[in-house]
């Protein structure tokens, strides 16, 4: 976790716990706000040197907060010397116009809010997560608010779910594209696992369970593409944003195959092969083979009653059990 000191005026304190919010909701980061209050008998570059030890040191600039005098040897050792030695970030964050060294202006990552101050404060997150600031699209500023700038829940068409994908990406500690039109939760669970680099294994409320867990900690944007079931289980309550497609921009093609079942079923993605394979088995074929793996599957997971049942029905003749199950 990244540690941000805010350094400002008591009077700005109302934006300065806004911008940490902002701050602690889009990044891995903890705010130091009220630490960073000028306090009596300080001035901004006194308080910047309680702060200088942080990951990031901002300095939150108005006439309330600026210096009478800005002297020179007071502020550079701290806002240049310590900030390197300590190797700290810092940034000035302009609430409105006042006076300041050019050096500072120009040397410093500097962030102008007085045009706007949610667009700066957009900038400042990015720069903070180390990415790249891009423009915002004006059309797609309604996503930006529901889901860049704090987490939420939205739909949008597939054309603007694609472009807010690539664009708004840096806002987020990683994107996650789900092909989800005509496939079963258990497919779509599978897909969102294995994008996360997880092993699910486990049946398919465990396999909810764990991705929502997962998700609630992080702070990434899940596009579920068009799904035509309920995505409810694997929804998590945390961070993490969630943009469904109105429409389908990735159709995906699951052809149920023993091939593919097998696949499956050497990825650990059980749950997947489970319901392959009962379609498989549904449509008599490779019969013998599909029970087979689902009996591996079964006694996994402690299911012995149906394991035993599908060995019963579907199994080979007495001589031949012990040998091919």
């Amino acid at each position: 976790m990244l540690t941000v000191f805010p350094a400002h005026a008591p009077e700005d304190a109302p934006f300065a716990q806004e911008l940490s919010a902002f701050l602690e909701a889009g990044c891995d980061a903890v705010c130091s706000t009220r630490e960073a209050a000028i306090r009596p008998g300080q001035d901004l570059i006194s308080a910047a040197g309680e702060g200088v030890s942080a990951d990031v040191l901002i300095l939150l600039l108005s006439p309330k907060s600026a210096p009478a005098h800005w002297q020179r040897e007071r502020w550079e050792p701290v806002l240049f010397g310590e900030a390197e030695e300590l190797n700290t970030r810092v940034a000035v964050f302009l609430l409105e116009e006042c006076p300041m060294p050019g050096l500072v202006r120009r040397q410093l990552k500097f962030f102008d809010a007085t045009r706007g101050r949610l667009t700066a404060m957009r900038k400042l997150k990015r720069w903070v997560r180390g990415v790249q600031t891009m423009d915002i699209s004006p059309d797609l500023e309604h996503f930006y608010l529901a889901l860049a700038d704090r987490p939420g829940t939205c739909t949008a068409s597939g054309e603007m779910a694609a472009r807010f994908f690539a664009e708004a990406s840096g806002d987020f500690e990683a994107v996650f594209w789900i092909p989800a039109y005509g496939r079963t939760l258990a497919r779509i669970a599978g897909e969102l696992g294995s994008q996360l680099g997880m092993t699910l294994d486990g049946e398919l409320k465990e396999n909810c369970r764990r991705i929502r867990e997962v998700l609630a900690g992080k702070r990434c944007l899940v596009i579920l593409d068009a799904p035509q079931v309920s995505a409810e289980p694997i929804l998590p309550a945390g961070r993490t944003s969630i943009l469904f497609t109105s429409e389908p921009v990735r159709v995906p093609e699951d052809i149920p195959t023993m091939a593919a079942a097998r696949s499956l079923v050497e990825s650990r993605r059980f749950a997947e092969a489970y319901e392959m394979l009962y379609q498989l088995l549904d449509s008599w074929v490779e019969m013998e083979a599909c029970a087979r793996e689902l009996v591996w599957i079964c006694e996994h997971w402690d299911r012995l009653d149906e394991a035993n049942k599908l060995r019963f029905h579907y199994g080979p003749s007495p001589s031949e059990q012990l040998r091919l199950f």
